[in-house]
């Protein structure tokens, strides 16, 4: 297997993470605002979580289609560019992981407190 191809589907199956747990992200953090006591920690999208529509564009639409640009892009990018974007993607799961985990703790702190 070629190494550019191979450093190409780790890319992608990392983007297909990334989408998954920016997914994820959202469907916990309107499912937590509808109880008392929990707030959206982010103030770029705290004006944003009163509208359910624009919520999920935001948080949903817009990145998957940005994912989706970069996935079909991949490819056609040199090792340089690939190298960047593939750093660039642990960097970015290691944070999402970190926002899912907290929704973990937070759902159990709603069912112990229920």
């Amino acid at each position: 297997m070629d190494k550019t191809y191979y450093k190409v589907f780790l890319c992608r199956k990392r983007l297909l993470l990334i989408a998954l747990l920016n997914f994820s992200d959202w469907l916990c953090t309107i499912t937590l605002l509808r109880h008392e006591g929990f707030f959206e920690v982010n103030p770029l999208m705290v004006q944003l979580v009163d509208s359910p529509l624009l919520c999920f564009l935001i948080k949903c639409i817009l990145p998957f289609c940005l994912i989706l640009y970069i996935y079909k892009m991949l490819p056609k990018s040199g090792e340089r560019l690939i190298a960047v974007v593939s750093s660039s993607m642990l960097v970015i799961t290691g944070f999402y992981l970190a926002i899912n985990i907290l929704h973990i703790f937070n759902f159990i702190i709603l069912f112990i407190l229920q």
